[in-house]
C-alpha cells in the first residue's frame, strides 16, 4: 500500500435475485467461477422466500451478461471501494470524515482477514462528495 493508510476508487457492484433455498449461492459462485469471474466481495439478505446477493466482482459487465443470460434478475450500483489498513481506528476515520461532509451511509461491508488490509464497500448517499471528502484526509 502506499504511504496513505487507504486506497479508494469508485466501484460497481451487482446485486442478483435468488430463491431462498439450499444451493442457491453455491450455484452462482461456481457458474461465475467456472466463467473466470472472480468475486472480491459479497453480502447477502433475505426477505420473504427470496434473497438477493450483492457482489463486488473482478469483470462487472462480463458477469452482468453471465446473470442475465442464464435468466436471473441482475441489477448495478455504484458504490465506493475502500482498501485500508487493518489496524483499530481505520474505519472510524473514513466514517468520520464523510460524516463531517453530511453524508450518509446507506449500507457497507467488509472482506479480508486479519493480514494488512480489508477491503470495504460503501454505499453513501452521493459518490462524488465522499470521494472528495477522501481525498482531503490525505492532505
Amino acid at each position: 500500500m502506499s504511504d496513505s493508510p487507504f486506497v479508494f476508487s469508485r466501484g460497481l457492484q451487482l446485486t442478483v435475485y435468488i430463491d431462498n433455498r439450499k444451493g442457491t449461492l453455491s450455484s452462482l459462485s461456481r457458474f461465475l467461477g467456472k466463467h473466470g469471474v472472480n468475486i472480491y466481495g459479497l453480502t447477502l439478505a433475505d426477505t420473504q422466500g427470496h434473497g438477493y446477493v450483492r457482489l463486488i466482482v473482478d469483470d462487472t459487465e462480463k458477469a452482468r451478461q453471465l446473470v442475465e443470460d442464464s435468466g436471473e434478475l441482475v441489477g448495478a450500483r455504484e458504490v465506493l471501494l475502500v482498501r485500508v489498513e487493518n489496524e483499530p481506528g481505520q474505519l472510524g476515520r473514513i466514517l468520520g470524515a464523510l460524516a463531517e461532509r453530511n453524508l450518509n451511509i446507506e449500507y457497507g461491508y467488509s472482506s479480508g482477514g486479519p493480514g494488512d488490509e480489508k477491503g470495504l464497500v460503501l454505499v453513501p448517499s452521493n459518490i462524488d462528495e465522499a470521494l472528495a471528502a477522501l481525498a482531503d484526509m490525505g492532505d
